[in-house]
């Protein structure tokens, strides 16, 4: 028997152990699946994050009233520079004191706040995720309010624009049922993958003629017929 023959009887034992069981793999995949489902809808609070998005631009002339091409050159330049500001201590210690947010520290104000940069560009977005959608817009928008007032001080800019005020959010940003039930149903395939390797490993019955010469090592002298099938041999 060479090896490509082994491949197709173990695959043939997969589909015969997976059509024998269909129901009870069936109802895991769905046990977990739904299981899943449960606990993401239940039992993981809702996160919402809203969002504000600013446009910081360096004039190399301040007096002038436009914009050249070597300001927009440098300040995209300086982005990822008014991000880690955004993140410093330097604001988020005035947000939490002007917020009275006695419950923020720095280490949680770095964790709910996310400041991103749309690729070539100087639009900054700020983005805070909370439990409470109300709190995410509020300190999205005190971030950018503080980082106005205080980034002239630091860095002499004065031409910091709002894009976008940030909105109260009205759906949740996680946790995703669609993905964690897609976990779940995962989840319970490879369940179903490892009773499936399990009954394969412990099955001791003998289905070919080769199979029982592997075994035993021994002449055959005869077969008795499966009188189910209609066999002749």
């Amino acid at each position: 028997m060479n090896e490509n023959d082994e491949i197709e009887i173990d695959l043939s034992r997969v589909f015969e152990i997976v059509k024998k069981h269909f129901k009870p793999f069936a109802l895991i995949i769905l046990a977990t699946s739904v299981v899943a489902a449960l606990v993401t809808l239940f039992l993981i609070p809702k996160k919402y994050t809203a969002e504000a998005k600013l446009i910081i631009v360096q004039k190399s002339n301040p007096d002038s009233q436009q914009i050249s091409y070597n300001d927009l050159q440098t300040s995209q330049k300086l982005v990822n520079t008014y991000s880690e500001i955004l993140k410093s201590e330097a604001i988020s210690d005035e947000v939490i004191r002007n917020l009275k947010l006695d419950d923020l520290d720095t280490e949680g104000y770095q964790k709910i706040v996310k400041i991103s940069s749309v690729k070539d560009t100087e639009v900054i977005t700020v983005a805070v995720t909370s439990k409470d959608p109300q709190e995410a817009a509020t300190i999205a928008n005190e971030i950018v309010r503080v980082f106005q007032d205080k980034i002239y001080s630091i860095m002499s800019i004065e031409n910091v624009t709002i894009l976008n005020s940030a909105k109260v959010p009205e759906k949740k940003s996680s946790p995703s049922t669609m993905r964690n039930t897609l976990i779940g149903f995962l989840l319970g395939c490879f369940v179903d993958g490892c009773i499936v390797v399990y009954l394969l490993l412990n099955d001791r019955n003998i289905r070919t003629e080769e199979e029982m010469k592997q075994i035993f090592d021994y002449p055959i002298i005869g077969l008795i017929p499966d009188m189910n099938t209609g066999g002749t041999e």
